[in-house]
Order: structure tokens, then sequence, then C-alpha cells
């Protein structure tokens, strides 16, 4: 890695030939920089003589009347700092081939400024390359007597390992561990693990003269004057002049009286300081506004560098975060052991994890930046990939109960349906009679756009199992979603039996609020096998439930439960495992299909049931709101009810409770003050948010205003109107998953869009949500949009967080299911590579807390 001393000189040379040789590029000369370097040179263990040397030489290069032997003293001093080769500065060739050197190119004469580097009196010479400098050697110092590098552990850290709690780290502290634990970092590890969010780049070093409004960039001066004062809402601004030897620029800092004196302290008139921000423009002149500052005498952590930004929480300072995490990066990496095989690295050209780690955090460049990001978004993809697919071979292997499923009582039964199946439901069903068939248990995956047909899929699928002796168990989310299967499947049932298809299944509804004299006859009637079929929530995994045969479990809207809940749910079948069909609403593409769930087989209803009419979708501009609302009112009037979504509220589940609490208030008293409205969010406790659907369902309020926690699980056939506040917020899928709950019933539905702002993304949404129906469209476009990662940004239970996949990752998706395919075929129980297994075990721990949580 190149020595931090010797690139933080390097820049400020850089800068000197940028101005034209005239020792201006800190206030006083490079004379005056002399002893800071050498304070950075023993912080970074440089071979003290060997940083003498090189201080002498910038106090000669200030002494130097004219221009040329200043530039050839400059280029002699760039040669010694980038090579490791100690050469004499009095060497012939030392001169001669000093800007040919640094060009990379021998016999010519440095390289050219680029357009505005160009300064009067600059002779169009650049005296410092792009390449990292080589570092110059360091002699060893007895622990004893080292001074102490800024980024690099103290004695006492030397011995911990990556798993020791963040308080081990000097700097931090008692205080700043628990400001660090609201983050979820609680480790060394977790500290390397939590990314930047963002970066300021701040590696373009100029003088005041050459600064531009808008740009972001570092300078380095004097403070010439530092003053207080406070504003009218009593906050306290203190305005600095820094001044270099081209000229004075004024910063600014709002802060508060208790930091005030601090803020004070470090602008100490006559103190060299590092200024790192945008340069924005006040009253006609050019200034800072809270910038980043540093004393120019301490290690850099933002000044002249691409600068991490990284989300904090309160009472976490920017640079605090910056100074911890550069002394974590600076000495851990290295300690994080090479996962990944060297066959993998090589034939994808990746990063080594050491690296990566580094550059992620503190990129030299922008380019090392994106390359380090892609070997850690391999890394979560790559473990998320083993681990379903680990899974997916222990499953296959499971002993089930074959059912050999009569395909002609198939086809008696889908003829005793009211309307025909579609191809799809067909191909679905045929593809779980043949895996019903299996003596290994089933795990497929049915997805289905709103309205596709998947309830009656697995109808159909739960009464050939009772036609095989052997019970069922469908377990939805909420109370109002598994009464809604049991009303619906009770029809399918009656109709069968009805057309004498089979005989008459005995049915049960099981849910928290069920009563407890009937709990016990259902809990009964499971354990004795006279129940068939159960529709339940969450109760259906409780200690007192048994079956005497369950063959089948039906999760629906599994996203919405984790991986112990499915799994306690399937170990009620005993010795043998039950068969598992799981559903979900939400429409995946298929490459993040085969990713999130490459564990299960998947199979997809991409057709819709005919008759089903399209739901209008129109988006509205703010001050078109009153309109909107007057159509909500008209569809009322006409006997309809409507939905209105709040907007999402990034910042808590709190924070947006209230915010939708507020709405409901002000809707209510101003804008339908004649009308009954219901209210649903996040923060009610579950039977009042029962009740709340439930009152809605049965027509006894007019509208529901609500969270995006309606976002599945409500099915009210007389509600024609979605009407959805601040609709830019949300993802495409969530978008259609509002939708959905309209347009269940034979009246005409419309989907009302109001944007609170605009932005070229947002726009893009909200135009395909108008132009599109299909989900599955959407999804791929929403995929486009946002990314793997932000895709499944709003992590429900036990799914994986990818913190670093992004837009243009779909190429690592399938290079890390081929990747994975391939190990797995030769180690499939991973025990020649421990360090894999050790990351699919914290994988599961992961969806486990996740469950937990």
């Amino acid at each position: 890695m190149p020595n931090q001393a010797t690139e933080k000189l390097l820049k400020i040379l850089k800068l000197e030939a940028q101005t034209g040789y005239h020792d201006r590029a800190v206030t006083r000369g490079l004379q005056s920089f002399a002893a800071a370097w050498l304070a950075d040179a023993a912080r970074n263990e440089i071979d003290p003589d060997w940083a003498e040397s090189v201080a002498r030489e910038m106090r000669e290069y200030s002494a130097l009347a004219d221009e040329a032997r200043r530039r050839a003293a400059l280029d002699a001093l760039v040669v010694r700092l980038r090579s490791p080769v100690l050469r004499s500065a009095s060497s012939p060739t030392h001169s001669k081939d000093a800007a040919a050197h640094l060009a990379g190119r021998p016999g010519e004469q440095g390289i050219k400024l680029t357009a505005g580097q160009q300064t009067a009196g600059a002779p169009g010479v650049l005296a410092v390359a792009a390449p990292s400098p080589a570092p110059p050697p360091a002699r060893p110092i007895k622990p004893s007597s080292a001074p102490q590098s800024a980024s690099a552990p103290r004695l006492r850290e030397a011995g911990l390992g990556l798993d020791a709690p963040v308080i081990k780290l000097s700097g931090v502290g008692e205080f700043n561990a628990q400001k660090f634990a609201r983050l979820g970092i609680h480790t060394i590890r977790d500290l390397l693990y939590y990314f930047p969010m963002r970066y300021d780049d701040y590696s373009a070093l100029k003088t005041i003269n050459q600064l531009f409004y808008g740009e972001q960039v570092t300078i380095v001066g004097r403070v010439a004057s530092v003053r207080k004062h406070r504003t009218r809402n009593n906050l306290m601004i203190v305005r600095a002049v820094i001044e270099d030897a081209s000229g004075m620029i004024e910063c600014s800092w709002f802060t508060s009286e208790r930091h005030v004196d601090h803020l004070m302290k470090q602008f100490a008139i006559g103190r060299e300081m590092v200024i790192s921000g945008k340069v924005t423009e006040y009253l006609g002149r050019l200034t800072f506004q809270n910038p980043a500052y540093e004393p120019a005498e301490r290690e850099w952590i933002t000044g002249g560098s691409i600068v991490p930004v990284y989300r904090l929480t309160e009472g976490l300072q920017p640079l605090l975060m910056r100074r911890v995490m550069k002394r974590v990066v600076d000495y851990w990496p290295s300690r994080v052991p090479e996962h990944l095989p060297e066959s993998v690295r090589s034939e994808l050209k990746l990063m080594p994890i050491a690296e990566a780690l580094r550059e992620i955090h503190f990129p030299h460049t922008m380019p090392l930046q994106e390359s380090a990001r892609r070997r850690l978004a391999f890394d979560e993809l790559f473990a998320l990939q083993l681990a379903v697919l680990r899974q997916r071979q222990m499953w296959r292997q499971e002993p089930a109960q074959p059912l050999r499923a009569d395909r002609a009582l198939l086809g008696r039964l889908a003829a005793a349906l009211p309307y025909r199946l579609t191809g799809a439901q067909q191909r679905a069903l045929e593809a779980i009679v043949e895996d019903l068939g299996r003596p290994n248990a089933m795990h497929r995956l049915l997805q289905g756009d709103v309205g596709s047909g998947k309830t009656v899929v697995a109808a159909l699928s739960m009464a050939l199992a009772a036609s095989q002796g052997v019970q069922s168990a469908m377990m939805a989310p909420t109370e109002i979603l598994a009464e809604q299967h049991y009303k619906t499947i009770e029809r399918l049932f009656g109709a069968f039996a009805a057309h004498g298809v089979i005989p008459p299944i005995s049915l049960a509804l099981l849910t928290g609020s069920t009563r407890a004299s009937d709990k016990r006859a259902i809990y009964d009637g499971l354990a004795d096998g006279s129940i068939q079929v159960v529709i339940g929530t969450h109760a259906l995994i409780q200690e007192g439930v048994s079956f005497r045969n369950l063959g089948l479990v039906v999760v629906d809207e599994q996203h919405r439960f984790g991986v112990l809940q499915r799994t306690a749910l399937r170990q009620k079948g005993g010795a043998l495992n039950p068969h598992t069909l799981v559903m979900t609403a939400t429409p995946i593409p298929r490459t993040l299909a085969l990713t999130l769930y490459g564990d299960l087989d998947n199979t997809v209803l991409d057709e819709m049931p005919p008759g089903r009419q399209p739901i209008e979708t129109h988006w509205f501009a703010p001050p078109e709101r009153e309109r909107a609302y007057r159509f909500v009112q008209h569809q009322v009037e006409q006997g309809r009810q409507a939905f209105i979504i709040c907007p999402l509220v990034e910042e808590s589940e709190k924070i947006e409770a209230k915010a939708a609490v507020e709405e409901y208030e002000r809707l209510q008293r101003e804008v339908f003050p004649t009308l009954r409205l219901g209210l649903l969010h996040g923060k009610m406790k579950s039977s009042e948010k029962e009740e709340a659907m439930r009152a809605f369902a049965q027509g006894e309020t007019h509208i529901l205003v609500s969270t995006s926690v309606v976002e599945v699980g409500i099915d009210v056939p007389n509600a024609t109107v979605m009407l959805i506040e601040g609709a830019n917020r949300f993802g495409l899928s969530q978008l259609h998953q509002f939708r959905g709950r309209v347009g269940r019933g034979q009246h005409k539905s419309y989907c009302l869009l109001i944007a609170d702002s605009s932005s070229a993304i947002s726009d893009k949404r909200l135009q395909a949500i108008v132009n599109t129906q299909d989900g599955f469209k959407l999804a791929e476009i929403d995929l486009e949009i946002r990314g793997p990662g932000e895709f499944f940004g709003t992590r429900q239970s036990g799914d994986p967080e990818l913190k670093l996949v992004g837009v243009g990752d779909r190429d690592l998706l399938e290079a890390a299911r081929t990747q994975a395919e391939k190990l797995l075929e030769h180690d499939p129980e991973l025990a020649d590579h421990p360090l894999l297994a050790e990351k699919v075990s914290a994988f599961w721990k992961h969806r486990q807390a996740g469950d937990a949580s």
C-alpha cells in the first residue's frame, strides 16, 4: 500500500507544480511544511534519517531564487518520494530524468497540464504522475519508542480478533460503543463490513485562486481570522477566513452553543488547516459552508482524498467515524482470511478480500472502489447461492409419503369448478402432481400475480391429498387472509362434493381469535385425523397442535414468515416430511427468483383468468389532489369503498404511524367529514389491525386510511379506488401490490397516484405503473431501476441482506450461481472449504435472527 505520509506530500508538490513553482502551495512555503512532514513520517514509521533529508530539500527549495532551479529541485524530490531506491540528489542523471520518470515515458518532459490546470507562470508540465507512489523504506522501530500513528492500532489491539467488541479499539470508549451498537456495529468485523453509503471526492488539491463555484475540492491554508455570532433562531455560526499565498476565502459552520467553543479553539489564528468541501457562493463571493476540516499537521483523513460517507446515528460525528474506520481499515483487512477459492477469483478477475475491504472504505480511485464493490457484492451472492443450493440438495434427500394422485380425479375436480383453469394453472398442477408422487418431499414455489388463481391451485392440491387419506395445512400471515382463504376453499370443496367427485372434506379454521372451546375440538380433530384440511395463522405452529398424518403444507405469502416458522409447521408431519408448497403474490424476475429461492422448484402463473378487467390507473400532480378526493367521494356515494395509502416514512415505523394518524384526522375533519374512515398502521396491536380490516371488509367504514401494512392480505370486492399519496416514494412492486387490493369484484376499479415530488427515476416508475398491468413486467422494470440489492431493500423475515449488489450486477448473479454449482458438484459438504462453510452457517444464522426479530 502507498505510504500515507508520502502521498500527502506528493499532493502538495503536485499543487506546487500546477501553480508555477512559486512556493505558494502552502501558506508560508514548503519550508514551513517540513515540520508537518517530519511528524507524518514519524507516525508512518519512515526512516528518520531519510525523512530529515527530504525535509532538508523542502527547506532548500524555498531558498532557491529562480523557477528553473525550483523545477529541477521539485522533480528530484518527487522522484525520491516515488522510488523505493534512495537516489542522491546530486546524481548527474537525476534532474535530467526526473520529469520523464514521472511521466512514465523515458525521454519525454513530463505530462502536459489539462485544460483549466495551467496558471499564470506555470510551465505546462505536471511533475506528479497518476500511479500510486511506492513507499520509502521503513526501518524497524522498537515498540517502546515507536511514534503512534493515528491510523495504526495501539499495542493492546494487536492481540484482538475480528470478533472482539468495538469498545476494545482505542479511541472508541463506552459512549461511542453505544452509538455504534445503534447502527448494528458490535465487533471489529461489523465495522469492516459497515460500508459507506456514498463518497465525497476531495482528491483535488488547489490553491484558493484556482477555485470555481460548485466544485468539490481541498485547500490548505492558514487561519487569518475567526469569529462567532448567534442567529435569530438561536443557532451559532462560526466564520473563519482561511488564506494561502494566492488569496483568502471565508468558511462558515452552523453549530450549537455547546460545541461553539471547541470549534473556535480548532481555528486558532495562524494555525494551518485543511479544508474540504463544495465551493458555494454568498453575496457574490466564493465561500465554503459547513466544510470538513482538520489540522494540516495531523494525518489527513479527509483532505486530498476520496472520502467515505457513512450512515450515522445521533451523537456520532462524521470525522470520528472516519478516524475509527481509518484505524480499523489500515490494520484489520490483512487479518481477514481469504474465503474465495483462487480458481474462482482468477476466473472472475476479483480483488483479494483484504484489498477490497481497504478500497471500499478509502478508495484511491473510483474505478478501484467499483472493483472492490463488485468483489464484495459477489461474496454476498456467492454465500447466498451456496446456502440455498445446499439446502436444495438436503431437501431432495428428505423422505416423504408419496401421494399417488389420480390425474383422472384431477380432471373431474377441475371440471367441477365454476370456471375453466388457465393454461398456467394446469401446468402448475401437473408439476405438483408429479412432485407429490415422489418418495422425497416436494419444495415448490408458486409465483402468481394478484388474481392469477393461486388459491385454486392450492385447493385442488389439498383435495388430491385428502383423496389419498392425508391431512393438509395452509398457513396465512393474517387472520383476515386466513378467513378469506377458508371461505374460498370451503366454497370450492362444497362444489366438489356437490358434483359427486369426492366425499365432503372436513375443513377447519384455526387463528388466534378462535374460541378456546373450538380450539380444543380442532386440536382433537387434527390429532385423530377427522379434520382433513386446516386453514390458519401462526396458531397452527403452537405446541398444542399435532396431526395424525400431515402430508401437505401450503404457506401463503411465504415471505411474511421466517425460516423457523415454516420449519415448525413442516415438523408437524412427524417422521415423514410433508410436501411443501409456498406461494407469493409478489412477482420476482426469473434471475432473482433463482437467486433468492434457489432451494425451491419454481412455478409461475403467468396468465390471468379471462374476464378480469384491468384497473384504470391515473397519475396526479399535487395541485390535482382535490380532484382525486372528489372522485373518491363520488365512488363512495355510488356505494363503493376506497383505500388511501399514506406516504412512506423511511426514518421509522413510529414516525410513519404518527404521520398516518395525523393524515387520518385531517381527512376525517377537512376532506370527508360525512364519511366513516378507518385507520391501519404498523404500530397498532394485531387485534386492532384485524378489527380495522374486518370493519372495512364488512362495509362498516367507507375509506381505510393505511400505511404500507395493507400491501398484502385484504380482499374487499366492494373497494374500487386505491389512492396512493407520495406514490414516488414506493417501489414498483409495492405500488402494484397496492393496486391489487382493488378490482376484486364486479365493479370497475381505479388506482390514483399522487406524487409529492419529481425525479427522473420516480417519474419512470410511475409512468410504468400507469402503462403496465403485468406484475412480472413491472418487476423486471423495477429490477432495472433499483438493482438487486435495493430490490430486496425493504426486507421481510429471512430475506438476504444484499448491501452492495447494484443495478448492473446481473452478470454477478449468474456467475455466483454457476460457481456455486461447480463447487458443490466437487465438494457437496464444503469439507475442503471450511471458510465457505462458515459463511453458509452465518447466512442461516442471519436468517434465523431475522425470524426472531
